[in-house]
């Protein structure tokens, strides 16, 4: 199986880390790769991962997201989720992951949720 295609981006005006991902959550090892690519963050800064590219989300990427915001909020930092697509969208929510961060349509929602205002 493929995997995921992780980019990140560090704003230090807004303090904040965007990570977009592209392709399949279909694993563990790609929620354990996601989960390594957005941990540690600096200090102080909040984390907004875009899923608006993947391709397929299984059970097991949903645990992963899950343990995602679950590791984020435990260290003290702000998360948010952001899916353009709604039919994906619904099923982030259908899997209760708005239970534990945010889940929104567009970066420009997330950006006061996660980190300072420019």
């Amino acid at each position: 199986m493929l995997a995921p295609a992780l980019t990140a981006h560090t704003d230090l005006q807004r303090h904040h880390v965007a990570v977009s991902v592209t392709g399949p959550i279909a694993t563990a090892d790609h929620g354990a790769a996601l989960l390594a690519a957005c941990t540690p963050l600096p200090p102080g800064y909040g984390l907004l991962v875009n899923l608006s590219a993947v391709t397929i989300l299984t059970e097991a990427g949903m645990r992963g997201l899950r343990e995602l915001a679950a590791s984020a909020r435990a260290a003290g930092h702000a998360i948010a989720f952001v899916c353009s697509e709604l039919i994906l969208r619904a099923e982030l929510i259908l899997g209760d992951l708005d239970t534990l961060a945010p889940v929104l349509q567009a970066d420009e929602q997330a950006f006061p949720l996660v980190g300072f205002a420019a």
